[in-house]
């Protein structure tokens, strides 16, 4: 079976140090498009995850689970005690919101953009 985590966000208020020590350290190659930083590994010519401004309530590494039916996945997982942080953000690639499971951690539920 295939990952259920589609993409990684690291959040944080140093996006651009973060990006360059992600660099030094394990020789990702940053990207900045603006809101994002995308991180693809050497050779590689596809991103598998991007550095982030801030976001309230929200820091550190944040996996993304694709999901068919993004406001059906946010009301299940808050009908299943999840804390519900942001809802229906558009992204280069689709809708995403972010939640936060019981245990605290925060995990983002993501739509793709049609067509893509």
């Amino acid at each position: 079976m295939p990952s259920p985590f589609v993409w990684f966000d690291n959040i944080g208020e140093n996006r651009s140090e973060t990006a360059d020590f992600l660099e030094r350290a394990f020789g990702w190659v940053p990207n900045d498009i603006g809101p994002m930083t995308f991180l693809t590994a050497k050779g590689q010519d596809k991103p598998f995850a991007a550095t982030a401004d801030a976001m309230e309530g929200v820091s550190g590494w944040v996996p993304y689970l694709e999901v068919d039916d993004l406001l059906a996945a946010v009301e299940n997982a808050r009908k299943n005690g999840a804390e519900i942080i942001a809802e229906n953000l558009k992204g280069p690639a689709g809708d995403a919101s972010f939640i936060r499971d019981p245990g605290g951690a925060p995990m983002a539920l993501w739509k793709r953009a049609t067509g893509m």
